[in-house]
């Protein structure tokens, strides 16, 4: 709260939502985010809900809206008010007990992440450029280690990240194009009827926590510190607009997924009951 001439106001009342174009200057550690969400999980658990259930489980979007953005916007919000990220604040108000559960906690779990991303990757550099995927994996790994210990490199990743989720939609939806596209019908039957099939509970709670992922929201903390958020960025749009453009980026793609698998596998019978092979 603060007062001026005898008149109290709330801090932030006073703040200006950004004109679109400033937004978009501001923007990042969500996309980036995003790029955290979109792994091997992520893509296994969307595709076997395509291809077991075809369109019934599509609905899962709708909570992975509101989930994603809800963690991205509290964890922000405590970070920005605290002035520490996740952990930090952790640490300062519930102890070193506490902060060690905690960190070895996302530690696990990014390290699993990785661990699967970066055999993608080798996967990826293997299709490409005709590398072992070993060699591959070690090149990802060289990267990632630059990237942690150098300085001053989180603008140029966060530009190569977006670039990287925005040829991954396009490439997802041209390869839903060449499907045939969606039945709509069926879609949006599908988006409204909020059935759980037998057998269907595990896959569809590992999809929506692959996709809404409280980790994210955690890293995405020390993200927008690195892009210096402040106070001001609680009101003037820039913090829900980054947690949107998350949610819509993960949504985006891994529903194209969803679809791909109920428009190619799933009228072929091919499900993880037999054997599905990402390469």
């Amino acid at each position: 709260m603060e007062e001026n001439t005898g008149v109290v106001t709330e801090y932030g009342a006073d703040i200006k939502r950004l004109p679109l174009s400033q937004l978009l200057k501001r923007i990042g550690p969500g996309l980036v985010a995003t790029g955290i969400v979109i792994g091997p999980g992520a893509v296994t658990t969307a595709a076997m809900l395509g291809a077991d259930y075809g369109y019934a489980l599509i609905w899962l979007i709708i909570p992975i809206i509101f989930m994603g953005i809800t963690f991205m916007m509290t964890t922000n919000r405590l970070a920005i008010t605290t002035g520490m990220p996740t952990i930090h604040a952790i640490r300062t108000y519930y102890g070193k007990l506490a902060s060690y559960v905690v960190g070895i906690a996302v530690f696990l779990s990014c390290l699993f992440f990785t661990m699967g991303n970066i055999s993608g990757t080798g996967a990826g550099m293997n299709l490409i450029f005709g590398i072992d995927w070993k060699i591959g994996s070690l090149v990802m790994i060289a990267v990632v280690l630059y990237c942690y210990f150098a300085k001053n490199v989180y603008s140029k990743v966060e530009k190569i990240i977006t670039l990287c989720i925005l040829v991954m939609i396009l490439s997802f939806y041209i390869t839903l194009i060449g499907t045939g596209g969606p039945d709509w019908f069926s879609f949006g039957k599908g988006l409204v009827s909020f059935q759980v099939p037998e057998g269907s509970l595990s896959t569809a709670l590992a999809f929506i926590s692959t996709n809404a992922s409280v980790t994210a929201g955690i890293y995405a903390t020390y993200l927008g510190k690195e892009k210096k958020w402040n106070k001001d960025d609680l009101f003037n749009g820039v913090m829900f607009t980054d947690a949107l453009v998350h949610v819509i980026s993960v949504v985006l793609i891994s529903s194209s997924i969803i679809l791909v698998g109920a428009i190619v596998l799933h009228p072929q019978g091919l499900s993880n009951k037999g054997t599905i092979w990402l390469t």
